[in-house]
């Protein structure tokens, strides 16, 4: 996510204005200005719409704007700024006014594309940042360890017309066309193990994607699959081997994924955040809940369980001893967001591990708050083995190696759902991040904590309540779970 450094006065002179953010399907406006016919748009306002938040601290010129995989530093009344280990010029400076940092949004909106998941540009003669959260449709690879060698998959958002071939240097090269390949997600996911280098490029309206593996390709071969559809080339040799044996973790007590343990948040008096015009957390979750359990009973390889049916209050160690007891190999906490900023919107998806930013601790705090809650007010007056076994100083201990042990399974997962809600979700994407949520924290099984949108904003109040939001976001779940099943059960 998003952080940043230091705040001086500013000097005056600039005309207020706003400019649009297109994104999923609405608008939202951010603050600018124009300056010399340029104009500068509120980077400070921006990170909140696209999913981050910036923290100012007095500690000199530089601000530093960070996500999970970039970092920028800008110099404040200079043109030039470093992105990662580079350094570039921008043209015009970066600005401080009225406790927001500016950008010049010709010159510098073009870098932020190039490290986000979206397609970001700028309409001049509009005045609108457009937001293309569903413009990429080569999305993703994965790479997994088959008994007989490797399985490379390329995920799409829907059937296309592709090609293989494979040149000297052990390259696995697969052109997509008409494919509009998202780089920076393809090329994070290199894996030492498997290949020397991984590259992803945009020729035209053919996206590209090679991979140097490192034995050499003498028997393999591809097809095209579905749901979800994907481009999988399978590299088969004997002798095939790999620089480590580090083995899978076991997910739930068998070698198969089929035990789903949904957990619909809040419940009876505990009504969770309340809307505007009065809608409740606790009810909007039930319905998606159910919806989700529906889908799922429906796939024979499924069973579901829900930690609540019907508009119950379920304490929180009664919850995770419902999905431990049941041996759960998933664990998906539903909910939706809550903020004092009205304007605010969009969607997250979390994991658990210690939070990364302000708006990862503030998910959590207003979760947890809850749960504290029940902490002064236990359900049960007199000890229960309920209760008792997660006061055990011991039973912590274990607890947070056994999380250990799942957080990169929670994490693929995460990124998982957060995939299918960008292709059908109307929100805009706050995307996966991590944060430390009691619920998470005392189940012994992979697990994400989903925050639909939020209730505190008028616009997704509304959306909530619509049946096919619901449906949407209930279907991209389980979507996801499929595709947890199919790269983590032991055939």
């Amino acid at each position: 996510m998003l952080a940043a450094a230091f705040v001086i006065a500013a000097p005056g002179g600039a005309s207020a204005e706003k400019v649009k953010v297109a994104i999923a399907g609405g608008h939202d406006e951010i603050g600018a200005f124009t300056e010399n016919h340029v104009t500068f748009v509120s980077l400070s306002d921006l990170a909140d719409i696209l999913g981050g938040n910036l923290d100012w601290i007095l500690i000199g010129f530089q601000i530093s704007y960070v996500d999970d995989t970039s970092r920028f530093e800008f110099i404040l009344n200079s043109p030039f700024f470093k992105l990662n280990d580079s350094l570039y010029n921008m043209t015009y400076p970066a600005m401080y006014r009225e406790g927001q940092l500016f950008v010049p949004a010709l010159t510098f909106l073009p870098f932020l594309d190039r490290i986000t998941t979206n397609q970001i540009t700028w309409d001049k003669q509009a005045k609108t940042i457009r937001v293309a959260s569903e413009y990429f449709n080569v999305t993703d690879i994965n790479f997994s360890r088959k008994a007989n060698g490797l399985l490379v998959e390329i995920f799409l958002t829907k059937a296309l017309a592709y090609d293989v071939f494979v040149t000297e240097g052990n390259w696995i090269n697969v052109s997509v066309r008409d494919g509009r390949v998202n780089n920076a997600r393809i090329t994070s996911r290199k894996d030492s193990r498997y290949m020397y280098r991984l590259k992803a490029h945009q020729v035209e309206s053919t996206a590209q994607i090679s991979v140097q593996v490192k034995r050499d390709i003498k028997n393999w071969h591809h097809k095209l699959v579905y749901d979800p559809p994907r481009i999988q080339v399978s590299i088969a040799e004997e002798d095939f081997e790999f620089d480590t044996t580090e083995p899978r973790p076991t997910i739930g007590p068998d070698d198969k994924i089929d035990v789903i343990v949904i957990d619909p948040g809040h419940g009876g008096h505990d009504y969770g955040a309340v809307g505007p015009k009065g809608t409740r957390e606790k009810d909007i979750v039930l319905k998606i809940g159910k919806e989700l359990a529906k889908k799922i009973r429906k796939d024979k390889h499924f069973k579901v369980i829900m930690t609540r049916d019907r508009d119950q209050y379920v304490s929180l160690d009664r919850r995770a001893k419902i999905a431990n007891d049941a041996g759960a190999d998933l664990f998906i906490s539903i909910h939706v967001n809550a903020s004092p900023k009205r304007r605010v919107r969009g969607w997250n998806v979390f994991f658990l591990a210690p939070a990364k930013n302000d708006s990862a601790r503030a998910a959590a705090q207003f979760e947890n708050s809850f749960f504290l809650r029940e902490l002064s007010l236990p359900e049960d007056p007199e000890p229960t083995s309920d209760n008792v076994m997660f006061n055990d100083p011991i039973a912590g201990i274990l607890n947070e190696m056994i999380m250990t042990e799942f957080q990169v399974e929670s994490h693929d997962f995460a990124m998982m759902v957060d995939r299918e809600f960008r292709r059908k979700l109307k929100s805009p994407a706050r995307g996966v991040d991590q944060a430390a949520f009691f619920v998470l924290n005392r189940v012994f099984t992979p697990s994400v904590l989903v925050e639909a949108a939020f209730i505190s904003n008028s616009t997704e109040e509304k959306l909530l309540k619509k049946g096919s939001y619901q449906k949407d976001v209930a279907e991209s779940i389980y979507n996801a779970i499929k595709r947890f099943k199919s790269k983590y059960e032991n055939e």
